[in-house]
């Protein structure tokens, strides 16, 4: 791409300044694209690269059929075949003794440009079946002539002209020079990326794939700089009442839970302590694996807090997962003066109105609940501490509602997702999430197999043995309706392998109560099997369950399997558990059989990752990461952690 000096070429310029770019094609790039400024469209990132073809001589594109190639020929003739959008526009082209046929498919309106004696210079795929022919032909941008290496392939945008960023891109190449670099020389040293100029003139024309990996990863730098310094502006640092250190009161709130905790549940609560001693609004970030003891923690900081004569507000993301609380935090907090309330989205009037009173009086010191929290009806006497367990199933005006409860309440959020570092920032804006890795109280190992959904029989009457010696069973499939849902599902087995065998069905439509009742008859060992949708993923805690048939998991993300298998071998005395994964499609089974190897979540959320990119992993494009288009989690990790430094970070503040 041509990069020279022009002093007058401003990077604020409005697109019409571009050769080729007028008002009504302008507006098209504003629409589809957002793009306004010449300097705006240099940041719209290539999808792949490709090669440059070679040009050669007609006379020779015989030895090269299948190839993409750059030639040279003058028009003799020009003619349509077929009608609207099945035509075909064929130019004969010459070359010395040597003619060839030029094919361009549904062009027809082109065939004025076509005059005899033109001179074309063209890259198209040669065939040479039945005749030399040129098909696709498009033609050389004057731009690349001398140009060798690598050219960037921009995606085709519905609302756009096929090829028009391409031709935008190269009339753009002389503003380059002008854009200015906003970071100091040691900051772009100490990254390892190339200033803006050379970064931008080198993305959209490298010579190799790494300068083109460099390229990007300055535009990547930007991006996560941009997202901390937006950042930084909203969360201005906001006083709280520190809460005191007192080891007797500490005591006292651990002996509530009815184990002891593991040297990573203490660090982080370490942590979080120091967090509520400082005077400051905590935000922290607490993710891990599943059965790693989360809710532990919650619930210490959660009778930290009453106990320093704060209220806590804990949201839950369905039903199940809230009465799974509410009915972990009440046992534990047996024969205790604290008031533990729980406000779901299928209580009464007369319980919700009695809630709601305690709540605003101060009575209740401990709320509990779904989307019912957000109700502008629901007052708080002092919140001080909101909890929000799998974040990224609320929206952010949701979460903001119900922190502005309180005066500069805590936050804390939690997740069973185990997320690469890098995206925990993405996402949630956390250099150092706190991380439990280890399953709390649980030796048992989960043993994965992946299986071909036609030997779904055969697994089920070698198990039915186990369930009638008294083992359980869970039931998954990811929707409801339909041959391939849940309610199919659970006749084929009841009605065929396990019939006579006791079972409960679970699913969102259901009401809460039911719910419950289902889980609880599943937990007395009352019904053997539980049959359930995604919702199984979270908020059901039954101790030693050994078996999982996951049906159509073609369907979930790795990470989402490892959370439902999480669901086996829970607790102290827990047998090993056995998830079987079936699946009806052969594309999938090789991205599945990762599961019978991979264990670790963190390790099985990366490998998501990679699969399903940031956006699909946790949600991410829907709360905020959608401005990245250059930043990659898996390869810009070290960016991230280049915001720790003192440096960048005076820099951002002076930017915020």
């Amino acid at each position: 791409m041509s990069v020279q000096k022009v002093s007058d070429h401003c990077p604020k310029d409005p697109l019409t300044v571009l050769s080729g770019v007028g008002p009504k094609r302008a507006e098209a790039f504003e629409k589809v694209l957002g793009v306004c400024t010449v300097e705006q469209l240099l940041r719209v990132m290539p999808r792949r690269y490709e090669g440059i073809p070679q040009e050669y001589a007609l006379c020779d594109l015989d030895q090269h059929d299948g190839e993409v190639v750059r030639l040279r020929g003058s028009v003799v003739s020009c003619s349509i075949w077929g009608r609207g959008r099945r035509s075909v526009l064929q130019v004969n082209l010459q070359q010395g003794d040597t003619t060839a046929l030029a094919l361009f498919f549904n062009q027809a309106y082109r065939r004025k440009q076509f005059v005899e004696g033109k001179e074309l210079w063209l890259e198209a795929k040669v065939s040479t079946e039945r005749g030399l022919k040129l098909l696709a032909p498009k033609n050389v941008v004057v731009e690349e002539a001398e140009r060798v290496g690598l050219r960037a392939v921009y995606p085709d945008y519905e609302g756009l002209p096929k090829g028009a960023v391409r031709r935008a891109m190269a009339a753009a190449g002389p503003w380059i020079t002008d854009i200015p670099e906003p970071l100091p020389h040691s900051i772009l040293e100490a990254a390892k990326v190339p200033n803006l100029a050379n970064a931008l003139a080198t993305l959209h024309a490298p010579a190799t794939e790494e300068d083109a990996h460099r390229a990007r990863r300055r535009l990547a730098f930007g991006e996560i700089l941009a997202m901390e310094v937006r950042r930084g502006r909203g969360r201005s640092v906001r006083k709280s009442v520190p809460v005191e250190e007192n080891a007797e009161v500490w005591q006292r709130i651990l002996s509530r839970i009815p184990f002891a905790l593991n040297e990573e549940q203490e660090n982080v609560l370490a942590m979080m302590r120091g967090d509520l001693a400082s005077g400051e609004a905590m935000r922290r970030l607490l993710h891990g694996e599943v059965g790693s003891g989360k809710t532990a923690v919650a619930f210490a900081l959660a009778l930290l807090m009453a106990a320093d004569g704060g209220q806590v507000a804990l949201m839950a993301p369905t039903e199940l997962l809230a009465r799974q609380h509410l009915k972990t935090f009440r046992a534990w907090l047996k024969g205790s003066r604290l008031q533990v309330v729980g406000l779901l989205g299928d209580d009464g009037a007369a319980a919700r109105r009695q809630c709601r009173v305690a709540l605003r009086g101060g009575t209740a010191q401990i709320a509990i609940g779904t989307h019912a929290l957000f109700s502008k009806d629901v007052a708080f006497r002092d919140l001080r501490l909101v909890v929000f367990d799998e974040q990224h199933r609320f929206g952010v005006k949701q979460k903001a509602a119900l922190v502005a409860k309180g005066k500069a309440p805590h936050v804390l959020t939690m997740t069973a997702t185990p997320i690469p570092r890098t995206l925990a920032w993405a996402q949630y804006g956390a250099l150092e999430p706190c991380v439990l890795r280890a399953r709390a109280g649980a030796g048992a190992s989960i043993r994965t197999v992946v299986l071909a959904e036609a030997q779904w029989e055969e697994e089920a009457h070698k198990v039915r043995v186990l369930l009638e010696q008294g083992q359980r069973c869970f039931v998954v499939v990811p929707r409801i309706d339909g041959e391939e849902g849940l309610n199919a599902w659970a006749e084929r087995f009841f009605e065929g392998p396990w019939k006579g065998i006791s079972h409960s069905i679970v699913h969102g439509r259901m009401p809460g109560a039911e719910v419950e009742q289902a889980v609880e008859d599943f937990r007395r060992g009352k019904s053997k099997v539980l049959c359930g949708t995604t919702v199984v993923e979270v908020g059901i805690d039954v101790a030693g369950v050994e078996h999982m048939f996951l049906l159509g998991a073609e369907r979930l993300g790795l990470a989402s399997i490892h959370q439902l298998r999480g669901r086996l071998a829970r607790g102290p005395e827990s047998p090993h558990g056995e998830c079987r994964i079936f699946s009806a499609s052969e594309d999938s089974q090789e991205r599945l059989l990762a599961m019978e190897s991979c264990h670790d979540g963190f390790a099985v959320a990366a490998l998501d990752l990679r699969e399903r990119g940031p956006g699909t992993l946790v949600g991410t494009r829907q709360h905020g990461a959608s401005g990245f288009s250059a930043f990659d989690p898996l390869r810009d990790d070290d960016l991230v952690q280049q915001l720790r430094g003192k440096e960048l970070r005076n820099w951002i503040a002076d930017h915020e």
